[in-house]
């Protein structure tokens, strides 16, 4: 595979809204998620609030791929 063509790829994550729409994070929380992932390949979750204090009540989970709510505890996918 062309390592370049690797380098220069961008990974876009996107969340689905209460219209049932999906958004794109930012790029800054679409990188944070990847490294997150590519630190622990075996799961665990994201804390979104790391890259985005905006985002600071949701967390992903890397197993199930849905994103909590923590002051609502509402859950969605991902």
């Amino acid at each position: 595979m062309d390592t370049t063509l690797l380098a220069s790829a961008v990974v876009v994550w996107e969340w689905l809204n209460e219209h049932g729409r999906w958004r794109p994070y930012s790029p800054a929380v679409s990188h944070h998620i990847e490294e997150v992932m590519r630190s622990n390949p075996r799961g665990g979750s994201v804390v979104l609030g790391r890259a985005d204090s905006r985002l600071s009540p949701y967390i992903i989970d890397l197993h199930s791929m849905r994103q909590f709510r923590q002051d609502t505890g509402y859950r969605q996918y991902q």
